[in-house]
């Protein structure tokens, strides 16, 4: 039996600028989640979202593993039929939060990412993973479910023949395979996934958090949309931004040739 992760250290959380970054904190077990974990991480998820302060997020894992998913031995596998209950209570508020909440996700994959580790990290906006990175949905090796999102996720990204050939071979997928299937928005050398992972979030961090907002909602509601009824929402979203001083801001950099201002107003 694992030692058990305290949850109030299971989460790092720091700031940089305007940007939360959050490190999953259990190392020893490549941040291996247990329902603590996973709780306090959906409390920083929201804390950032709620901070006014906070224009974007970045998430990554401590050590050198993103996430492994359920930590083998621990309270989520001996949970039983009760599973459902923490995972409704914990773990999808979290893929929620990230993947439909208004400010923009950047998840930094150090390493393997398996299990619900795909879900959270793939529930990002831009993923970005080092070049060591490996991503396994298990659940086919251990005899449970797909959970975390990974249902949906991955057939999203990476279309449904290599959703299934993921889930049902449970094989490891390399970071340069994740990027030509289109589940990850680029791979770089680990030394470099720090500072790239950094000045992406920072470059969100700047931009217009109203637009990026309504960004985020239109390509999620994109996916089930028809097109006539897409266009139609398009209208009324840009007769909103129209009338934002961000606009007319980021209009005016534009013919000044200078770096944008954006207040979020």
């Amino acid at each position: 039996m694992t030692d058990p992760i305290d949850p109030e250290s299971a989460v790092i959380e720091s700031r940089e600028g305007a940007v939360a970054v959050l490190r999953l904190n259990n190392p020893a077990q490549l941040n291996a989640l247990t329902l603590p974990m996973i709780g306090a991480l959906r409390r920083a998820v929201q804390r950032a979202i709620d901070d006014p302060q906070v224009r974007a997020l970045l998430l990554t894992g401590e050590g050198r593993g993103f996430c492994a998913g359920a930590q083998l031995g621990g309270e989520v596998f001996a949970s039983g039929a009760s599973i459902a209950d923490g995972m409704r209570r914990e773990l999808s508020p979290l893929i929620l939060a990230l993947r439909e909440g208004p400010k923009p996700v950047v998840c930094a994959v150090n390493g393997a990412a398996a299990g619900a580790g795909v879900g959270i990290a793939l529930a990002g906006d831009v993923v970005i993973a080092a070049r060591s990175a490996r991503f396994l949905l298990s659940f086919g090796r251990l005899g449970a479910a797909l959970d975390g999102g990974t249902s949906v996720l991955v057939q999203q990204l990476a279309g449904a023949a290599r959703a299934r050939g993921m889930a049902l071979l449970a094989r490891p997928l390399d970071a340069e395979t994740a990027e030509r299937w289109g589940l990850v928005w680029s791979v770089v050398d680990d030394e470099a996934l720090a500072e790239e992972a950094m000045a992406t979030a920072r470059a969100l961090a700047d931009g217009p958090p109203l637009s990026l907002a309504t960004i985020k909602r239109q390509l999620r509601e994109g996916w089930t949309a028809d097109l006539a009824d897409a266009l139609d929402a398009e209208a009324g979203e840009q007769a909103i931004l129209f009338q934002t001083e961000d606009l007319r801001e980021g209009a005016a950099a534009f013919v000044e040739r200078r770096a944008p201002v954006f207040h979020g107003r």
